[in-house]
């Protein structure tokens, strides 16, 4: 138990830090959390005091007090895992025999896996929605598509299992992928009947309503918006405040009508000057095909600078804004033609304890043994959400025309 909490579980968390850039660059706070772990209390100021100006007289303007909104961020299990191991491997390893000793697994494909799709959960909307079928009908392979990504099946992996849902009807039929074909087509181990529109989730991500436990993280995608997150956040809205009930509590968008446009600074500075009055930005994270546009467009009417290393050691160009020197980082799950301008102070991503990865106790450690079996498994979990202080702090920026590979 020890080697996994002090050793795995810490290359487990960096392994995820090294591939989700909002991850590793945002405070984790375990201290704010309800004594029995259901949720985070935070505060922000969604009205402020107006009793201040200049006076004809000497008298004071009558005094207020500003507006807070206590707001609860829901501890989701965003990760839950498991991991199986043969008994001679092992009895092997105890002995110092060739088998594979246990400070290697965090290198094995699992830990990767979780660390893809819990970077997902951070950026993604908070639904668990991953896509879209395209084409109903009792088929082994079905078309899908995104309304983020062109390459639709960017999040779905051979042998996961899937569920589809409906936003009206509710449950669909489960299935698992035997493999991904294309860019926008899955072959099913056999053939399943889906609906079109029909979305696809995780096996048991999806939630019919929003709560602790329930459902996926939120991410970037729900907070910088102007509308209360998808499906099945929209009820409640973001942590609770709806946008209809408090329209401060919302981001700014730039949108273009769906209309592509060319990514120039211009539009960063645009973005950077609407979230000023509430908050500093210091990170433009676009979308890979944004990344090589914006790239471009320095380019053609400037030598382009060497790379320099910005937040938490990742490359990436400088945007200035008013003499600030901000770092425009591409993440591959941003979605396509995006670029979020974020205040990093803004956000927290709330845990359970510092070590944010918790192995369940066994019999001998963190093992248990399957039963009437010589092998043994492990079992793990992640428990945390993405909040956020003020909306009002960031910008989102889309329908900016990429360049995408051919």
């Amino acid at each position: 138990m020890k080697l996994f909490n002090e050793y795995v579980s810490k290359g487990v968390d960096m392994l995820i830090a090294s591939m989700s850039m909002l991850y590793g660059n945002i405070r984790k706070d375990w201290e704010q959390i309800e004594p029995h772990g259901k949720y985070a209390k935070q505060r922000a100021v969604v009205k402020g005091s107006q009793s201040h100006g200049a006076r004809s007289d000497a008298s004071y303007p009558e005094s207020q007090t500003s507006t807070p909104e206590e707001m609860l961020v829901y501890i989701k299990r965003a990760q839950m895992f498991s991991m199986g191991f043969d008994g001679l491997s092992l009895e092997a390893a105890a002995k110092g025999g060739a088998a594979m000793k246990p400070e290697d697994f965090e290198q094995e494909a699992l830990f990767i896996g979780i660390s893809d799709d819990l970077s997902r959960q951070l950026v993604m909307d908070g639904s668990g929605r991953l896509c879209q079928v395209k084409t109903g009908g009792s088929l082994q392979e079905h078309p899908v598509k995104s309304p983020y990504f062109a390459e639709a099946t960017k999040f779905i992996r051979d042998d996961r299992k899937l569920e589809s849902y409906d936003a009206t009807s509710g449950a669909g039929n489960s299935c698992q992928v035997l493999q991904v074909l294309s860019a926008t087509l899955i072959k099913l181990t056999a053939a399943v009947d889906l609906t079109i529109d029909d979305y696809l989730f995780n096996q048991k991500a999806h939630a019919d309503s929003e709560g602790a436990g329930l459902g996926e993280a939120m991410g970037l995608t729900g907070i910088i918006s102007n509308a209360d997150p998808p499906y099945p956040n929209a009820s409640l809205g973001l942590q609770g405040v709806k946008v209809a009930d408090v329209p401060v509590w919302k981001a700014t968008v730039l949108a273009h009508g769906g209309v592509k446009r060319p990514v120039i600074d211009d539009l960063f500075y645009q973005a950077c000057k609407k979230a000023s009055r509430f908050g500093k930005t210091d990170v433009i994270l676009v979308a890979e095909d944004v990344y090589r546009a914006y790239a471009a467009n320095q380019l053609s009417y400037k030598s382009l600078p060497n790379q320099t290393e910005f937040w938490g050691g990742f490359s990436g160009l400088v945007f200035i804004f008013k003499g600030r020197r901000i770092p425009v980082l591409d993440d591959p799950y941003i979605p396509d033609g995006f670029a979020f301008c974020v205040s990093s102070n803004n956000l927290v991503i709330h845990v359970l304890n510092p070590n944010v990865v918790t192995w369940e106790r066994g019999v001998h450690g963190i093992l248990k043994q399957v039963e009437g079996y010589n092998r043994y498994k492990a079992e793990g979990h992640i428990f945390l959400n993405l909040g956020v202080k003020n909306r009002r702090a960031f910008t989102l920026v889309k329908d900016l025309q990429g360049i995408t590979d051919n």
